[in-house]
């Protein structure tokens, strides 16, 4: 038990070390190979089932600590919970939230416990594997919807391969890899370890194509070819101001405001004259068009009184309300052309950060947080026109902060004919350690999936520029003050395999999709078995 034990730690310790901030990411080709041969040579002692289920949990409490630790402060922040509570909330999180390894490693037990020793097997079993770790950990319900495939984000060759079947496509991958170097230890044989470096080598030189593709399409561009200007707007509002400023405070909403048109004055006066200016979510600290108080009215005049003077459109995140009293998280487009302003209302929020299970049934739960957010539900993905100033249209596809993790939603946008990803972000609950390295790793896929360059506007950073292959063209740092500016063209890249299956097929996430179907019918299958030999 103690080496099981031993090798789950290490399992852990390789796993958190292959994302970001650490970004070790070969570590992830092997990373579950100590846990996995444990469990392996123990297979046919009393119990071991039992053992090996606990030492996967443990792994996945490890998981947890490592990848995740900064929780305990945004709950204190956010939550407004005391110290105590917010650990008693991580140390539950920490149990709970990866708990797709000890299940994987039940049904991992059950498949080899049922099959041969055959070379043909041992080469098989990988490839079910694979399968099945990614069906369970794309069911497994998880708040930050982080999969092992994650961990390729800093490796630009790698990373191409998430635009056949999504980053889940990656995490098979890298299970078949762990699993074909298990077997060999375990069978003695070299075949399996042959696959597994195989695979990297085709998973590799298909990334050399799509990079050497990307070089062809960039070079068939002409310096002519209609561009949007973009300047993101980094204002670096701590947490506290944007309480205050929310909570109808004169001086923190001034400030808020007059930062944000003191920099976006000084993007629009340079030398780049962006044709859009872009604030991130939740900069107009106010439901915008609905003043209340006389503070909120003269704020809102400032700003009305900058937007006449804009030549182009200013795109900002605020509050909305509609006419049954409903606020929503929205997104703003002012354009200096156009009579109204366009709003996109975020449609997916964030679990106990913009809503609460069963909080519209029993409102009085919504007592138990008093610094957290009840919103509605927007209508969903959509794209957005922004014009240049020769008054050529931009299709963006806007989302709102959590919904950048969601693949579904951006490939939406992408097969609605969007030019750009548009995803505004304040992150300034979570501090400088871990989260901001985290969710920007997350988001990161987006642009491989859709071949769709990302404009990421946040308030304390990070906000990028990155194109279609995600590497990223400009950065700001985290914590300061910036103007991130940025050029877009319209679309050049056909649409990935990824977007044009689940377009066929009309099955989003596709390669998700059949490894949860092929998890549930083994799963099924052996259930049904049991129930015949009883």
């Amino acid at each position: 038990m103690k080496a099981l034990v031993l090798s789950a730690s290490l399992s852990g310790i390789l796993y958190v070390l292959s994302f970001a901030p650490w970004d070790l990411h070969v570590f992830q080709w092997f990373a579950f190979v100590p846990l996995l041969w444990a469990a392996d040579r123990i297979r046919e002692r009393p119990g071991s089932l039992k053992a090996t289920l606990l030492a996967g949990t443990w792994m996945s409490m490890i998981i947890c600590f490592g990848g995740f630790y900064w929780m305990v402060g945004a709950t204190m922040r956010y939550g407004g919970l005391p110290l105590p509570a917010a650990l008693g909330v991580f140390l539950a999180f920490s149990f709970t939230g990866q708990l797709q390894v000890p299940l994987y490693l039940w049904l991992r037990d059950r498949l080899l416990r049922q099959s041969s020793k055959t070379t043909t097997a041992i080469l098989v079993q990988p490839l079910l594997l694979g399968i099945f770790y990614a069906g369970i950990e794309s069911l497994y319900p998880k708040v930050f919807l982080d999969t092992a495939g994650h961990a390729f984000q800093a490796s630009l060759r790698i990373r191409q391969a998430a635009d056949i079947g999504g980053v889940f496509f990656l995490t098979f991958l890298s299970l078949v890899v762990n699993e074909g170097l298990t077997a060999t230890f375990r069978s003695k044989k070299r075949s399996p370890a042959a696959l597994a470096l195989g695979l990297i080598v085709l998973t590799l030189a298909y990334g050399q194509w799509r990079v050497n593709q990307h070089a062809v399409y960039e070079a068939e561009r002409t310096p002519s070819a209609p561009q949007l200007k973009v300047s993101m707007i980094q204002a670096n509002i701590g947490d506290f101001v944007k309480v205050a400023a929310e909570q109808g405070t004169h001086d923190a909403m001034t400030t808020v405001l007059e930062q944000y048109l003191g920099l976006s004055r000084k993007a629009v006066e340079g030398e780049h004259r962006p044709d859009a200016v872009i604030w991130p979510e939740t900069a107009y600290p106010s439901i915008f068009g609905s003043p209340e108080s006389p503070n909120e009215k003269r704020m809102e005049s400032r700003l009305l009184g900058f937007l006449e003077s804009l030549p182009g459109t200013l795109i900002f995140g605020g509050y909305d309300r509609d006419l049954k009293g409903v606020e929503y998280n929205s997104l703003f487009f002012h354009q200096a052309s156009t009579p109204s302003t366009r709003v996109y209302h975020k449609n997916v929020l964030l679990m106990f950060g913009e809503t609460l299970p069963f909080a519209e049934s029993f409102p009085s739960m919504k007592t138990w947080f008093p610094t957290m957010g009840f919103f509605g539900r927007g209508p969903g993905p959509e794209v957005i026109e922004v014009k240049n100033k020769e008054g050529r249209s931009f299709r963006m596809a806007p989302s709102i902060c959590y919904e950048g993790l969601i693949g579904e939603h951006s490939a939406k946008g992408a097969l609605l004919g969007a030019d750009a990803l548009l995803n505004v972000t304040n992150d300034s609950w979570f501090g400088p350690d871990g989260e901001p390295y985290l969710h920007l790793a997350l988001t990161r896929f987006r642009t491989v999936e859709t071949r769709l360059p990302l404009l990421r506007s946040t308030n304390t950073g990070f906000s990028v520029w990155m194109d279609a292959l995600g590497e990223t063209r400009g950065q700001t740092g985290l914590f300061e003050s910036a103007v991130l500016n940025a050029d877009i063209q319209h679309r050049t890249w056909p649409l990935s395999p990824y977007l044009e299956i689940s377009r066929s097929l009309g099955l989003m996430n596709w390669f998700e999709r059949v490894c949860q179907i092929l998890t549930l019918i083994f799963t099924g299958i052996f259930f049904a078995r049991r129930l015949r030999s009883t």
